[in-house]
């Protein structure tokens, strides 16, 4: 079978994340979900999916840091939060320019990127604050040459279809009826950003018709086509081939639907054991715990001492624990200020550096 992509999904199927076509009034929002979901809606709030935007003036980060600075060359810059107002400022000798912010991009467990908006196209900001450093610095893919200009300053333009998939899969309901409206979007990864737009089951809840209307089930997916739907936003393998250059290197550790799909056990056409699903609950924060996901292994894997059957690999030679502190290295990327786990599973050696 031959990769699809992101786009190909989209347009090929009735639902699919960052698909746009349902109308505004198609949405109920998580709220209403949680009327009948409440345990469920309560747990995926404190999920990082959950908290992927916020307007500026909501963010967390911006509420515990009002005045944050930051210098290069001649360019002074100051993120302040003033009366619930966000506000980028940017002096370069006698020049000055001042800008509200309106989004904030990330839960801020990595980092968090701030949008601002001039006429009708969004800016990315040139500047990201990251909880490694407690201040902001160069936003990853932005290049580290001064600028030459205020403007330039201020951070990169983003083409229509980059604001577009960059709220798609940031916020829920951006794109209604074909349209795109980030002003209207409900900040974060809600109910419908996976199952789709819900309204017509939540009335039927409400009429005592449950099961009228049922919003689309991820869990029914094919092995192959749950990771795709993942990566949707986490960017697949068919993705990256066609919309990232051949000397992507160790950027691509964060698209972990591609890194996962690179794996030799995940065969042909997936294996409903190592799934994104199979690990991760998206109803749940995610479990940072190396050895939790010990049992996950051994669902594949033969436990030590025990022989290989047709349905589990041989059992690790070298440890019974922490599987995936070996097979699934964690690797620096610098850009961001962090570590990151590499979801390419494999044999690795010590010391091995990250492998494309």
């Amino acid at each position: 079978m031959v990769p699809r992509t992101t786009s190909e999904h989209v347009a090929g199927s009735a639902w699919w994340p960052t698909k746009g076509t349902a109308p505004r009034s198609a949405y109920a929002g998580s709220a209403a979900c949680a009327a009948c979901h409440r345990e469920i809606a309560q747990l995926q709030a404190q999920t990082p999916m959950f908290k992927a935007a916020s307007r500026a003036e909501d963010a967390a980060v911006l509420r515990e840091h009002p005045n944050l600075d930051f210098s290069e060359g001649d360019f002074r810059y100051a993120l302040t939060r003033q009366n619930d107002r966000v506000t980028l400022g940017i002096e370069n000798k006698a020049h000055v320019l001042s800008a509200p912010v309106l989004w904030a991009m990330g839960n801020n467990q990595i980092g968090q990127t701030y949008l601002l908006k001039k006429d009708d196209t969004y800016y990315e900001s040139r500047l990201s604050y990251f909880p490694a450093l407690s201040t902001l610095d160069i936003t990853p893919g932005h290049s580290h040459k001064l600028p030459a200009t205020l403007l330039q300053a201020v951070g990169d333009p983003q083409q229509p279809e980059t604001a577009q998939r960059c709220f798609g899969c940031h916020t829920t309901a951006s794109t209604v009826s074909g349209s795109f409206n980030a002003d209207n979007s409900t900040p974060g990864i809600g109910c419908e950003a996976c199952h789709g737009p819900s309204a017509a089951h939540v009335l039927a809840a409400r009429q005592g018709k449950g099961h009228a209307a049922i919003p689309f089930n991820p869990a029914t997916l094919s092995p192959r086509d749950s990771v795709d739907f993942c990566g949707a936003c986490h960017r697949t393998s068919a993705d990256v081939a066609v919309d990232m250059p051949e000397n992507l290197g160790i950027i691509g550790i964060r698209f972990s639907a591609y890194r996962l799909q690179r794996s030799r056990c995940w065969g042909a056409s997936g294996d409903a054991r190592i799934t994104c699903m199979a690990c991760h609950d998206p109803h749940k924060p995610l479990v940072t715990d190396t050895a939790s996901y010990d049992s996950k292994c051994l669902q594949c894997h033969a436990t030590t001492g025990h022989r290989a059957t047709a349905k589990q690999a041989p059992a690790c030679t070298v440890a019974a624990r922490d599987c995936a502190s070996c097979h699934m290295p964690r690797y620096e990327l610098k850009i961001a200020h962090t570590t990151m786990t590499d979801h390419f599973i494999r044999v690795v050696q010590p010391g091995e550096e990250y492998r494309r």
